[in-house]
Formats: structure tokens, sequence, C-alpha cells
């Protein structure tokens, strides 16, 4: 009869032996078995001493090497979805940066500031009705319209009415700057007095424009509208809100144009004009 070897006892789980079978791969009994235990294991020790990872230049050690019989090539895939996601988030970054650069939020804090005007009408005895127009308007097309409604922010009629915002600034507070100097130069007066006439019906123009460009994306994004039901039981469609702002400029904005125009008889013409108080 053959004779078969005793099968061999199974490893203590906290001998060395069972400690080696745990940490080593699929591929490894194998190649234990053909080389035999004494040499495998003297093999493993020298690759493990020359794997050790050494260190960098700034002095972190390297990525640790894959094992032998694991699948090339993972941890490059893995160093690599790492150094994509690194760069996702960087350019989230970069965008965020941008977002808090000092002219990305300028028009928003100026605008901000202008409402004040309202206040200084107020304390000065002036008109605060139109000033207060003038002031609602812009602060709604600033917030409500461009900053709130992405897809038109390249209209050209935004860029009408900012340009025709920079210029009458310029115009009224280099006017006031050089009235509190006491020292104001014809020109600047006469500029005060006489751009507006091509301004502000260009102006009204650009937010009316602006406005009616929004109107497609209000109406299909449904945006600050509020529909039935609700727990408030009130409904609010935003879309209707922008026709009826366009439909208010009809009335208000000939107040605010002829309250200039008497302002430039009295002004270069020196007419007297009894004005009421509103």
């Amino acid at each position: 009869m053959e004779a078969h070897p005793p099968p061999q006892a199974l490893a203590d789980p906290g001998s060395p032996a069972a400690r080696r079978e745990e940490r080593a791969g699929p591929c490894e009994p194998l190649a234990a078995a053909a080389l035999g235990e004494d040499r495998w294991s003297e093999g493993q020790r020298s690759v493990r001493l020359s794997a050790r990872p050494q260190p960098r230049r700034g002095g972190s050690p390297s990525s640790p090497p894959c094992a032998p019989c694991s699948r090339p090539g993972n941890h490059g895939v893995q160093r690599g979805g790492r150094r994509r996601q690194r760069r996702g988030g960087g350019e989230g970054e970069r965008q965020e940066e941008e977002a808090r650069r000092p002219g990305y939020d300028l028009a928003h804090l100026l605008q901000r500031r202008h409402d004040r005007g309202v206040i200084h009408c107020a304390v000065v005895r002036t008109s605060v009705l139109v000033t207060g127009v003038q002031v609602s308007s812009r602060i709604f097309m600033v917030w409500f319209i461009a900053h709130s409604i992405k897809q038109i922010q390249n209209e050209e009629s935004v860029i009408l009415f900012l340009v025709v915002w920079t210029v009458t600034e310029i115009t009224r507070y280099s006017f006031y700057t050089f009235n509190l100097l006491n020292h104001l130069p014809y020109f600047i007066k006469w500029a005060r007095y006489n751009f507006f006439i091509i301004l502000y019906p260009a102006g009204v123009a650009g937010e009316l424009l602006t406005i009616y460009a929004a109107l497609p994306y209000v109406k299909k994004t449904g945006m600050f509208s509020l529909r039935l039901p609700n727990k408030y039981n009130v409904s609010f469609d935003y879309y209707y809100f922008l026709i009826i702002v366009m439909f208010s400029y009809v009335p208000l904005f000939p107040q605010l144009y002829f309250h200039m125009l008497r302002q430039r008889r009295r002004v270069l013409h020196g007419e007297v004009i009894v004005e009421k108080d509103d």
C-alpha cells in the first residue's frame, strides 16, 4: 500500500505561522509550497525590508507599495481620484474666492449705501417721494432682477441702465462735492441739469427691457411665487407682479422727469418755482 503523509495539524491562531498566513495574499501559499516555508519567509522578509517607504524631500513618507498579488495600478487610480477631487475642490474654492472679491459685490454694497439718500432728502427737506421712487426702483432692479435671474445678466439692456446709472451718479455726486467746497464749476452744474434729459429716458428703457427679458424665466421657474394650497392661504405670482411693476413706470416716471425739469429751470435760468411739499 502506498503510504500517505500524515495530515498537517491546524496552526495555533497565536503562532507565528498563523500570523504569516493571515498576512499572506491568495497567491503566497502556492509560492510557499513551491519554494519551501523557510526560503519563502526569508524572501518575504527581504521584500518587505526593501519595500519599506522612504522619506521624501520634505520628510513625509511616500505612499505604501502595492501587495505582490494585488491588481496593478490600484493605488495610482486612487491617487488620480484624489487628485481629481482636490482639483475639483480647488475650482470650487476659486469660485468662492471670486465671489468674495471686492469688485464682485461692489454694486450691491453701493446700492445698499444709496438707500440712505432717502433719509438725507427727508433731513434737508427735498422731495422724498421722487428720491424714494428712484432708489426703490434701483434696489429692485439690482436684487430682485439682475442678481436673482442669472440668465439675463448678459443682456444689452442691463449694460444700458448700468451705464446710465454710472454717468448719472458721477455727475450728481460731483455736483454735491463741489457745492460743499463752495467751488462749483459751471460745467458740473450744467451737466447735472442737462444730462438727465437723455439719461433718464434711456435708463427707464433699459430697466423695462430687462424686466421684459426676465419674464420668460420667471414664468418657467415660478421663482418668488406662492401657490395655493399653502398654510398661509395666500397666493402670489411674481410673473404678474413684474407686469404690474412695468405698468407702474407710466405714472411714476413723469413725476421724476418733470421734477428735474423744474429744478433745471430754477437753477440754470433763475426761475422761482413754488413746489408743494410731498
